[in-house]
């Protein structure tokens, strides 16, 4: 008996610590999983700059796409990137309409990458969290970049990169838990298209 009510008491301590600590696990999981679906959205990205696929309008007539990147800007948003079609060439997202609804139309906006999709991390009803956001860039010099692939090979280009910084060839997006500073994951990527995951720096 006395064996019993050890075992029980066992079981019943690790359940409450289980479900007391269950918010935080939900939240590294979400953490967890919106890195990885960056780092999964960067690869079709570059995908689609490897084989120069093209798109077309809202008005369904082909497009001319020099290219695809995602774009991130955290003046506009911490928790939202979106990817797009470089149609002008230059290697970066070109848009008045910063982050404004999916719009695909040249000729409306002739001037104007086309807008792909646009992603956000902390929208629950798709499958996003409140408290995700994206915390900082490591080695991007302003608060906005954009990471383009051209085809054929695909040629990369990180836009702001840090080129005096000592690893300027890698920069890092940095993902994070707005009530808990200590949990972050990075996404990493090199100028020669390598992205790769890791908890804190691109080195680790």
């Amino acid at each position: 008996m006395i064996e019993l009510v050890v075992v029980i008491f066992i079981i019943t301590l690790f359940s409450s610590i289980l479900i007391a600590d269950f918010p935080r696990i939900q939240r590294g999981f979400a953490l967890s999983r919106a890195t990885y679906q960056f780092a999964q959205d960067l690869r079709k990205t570059q995908d689609l700059g490897l084989s120069g696929v093209q798109t077309t309008d809202s008005q369904g007539d082909s497009i001319a796409v020099k290219g695809y990147g995602v774009y991130i800007d955290l003046t506009q948003s911490v928790a939202q990137y979106l990817i797009y079609a470089d149609m002008d060439g230059d290697g970066k997202y070109t848009s008045n309409l910063i982050y404004s609804n999916n719009y695909c139309n040249s000729k409306i906006y002739p001037r104007s990458d086309c807008i792909i999709s646009l992603i956000d991390i902390s929208n629950a009803n798709l499958g996003g969290n409140p408290n995700l956001y994206i915390k900082v860039f490591k080695n991007i010099t302003m608060r906005n970049t954009s990471i383009n692939f051209s085809p054929p090979n695909p040629d990369i280009n990180i836009n702001n990169r840090c080129i005096s910084c000592s690893d300027n060839s890698e920069v890092g997006i940095v993902f994070g838990l707005l009530n808990d500073n200590s949990s972050e994951r990075t996404v990493c990527i090199n100028t020669s298209g390598l992205i790769s995951i890791h908890t804190h720096n691109c080195s680790d």
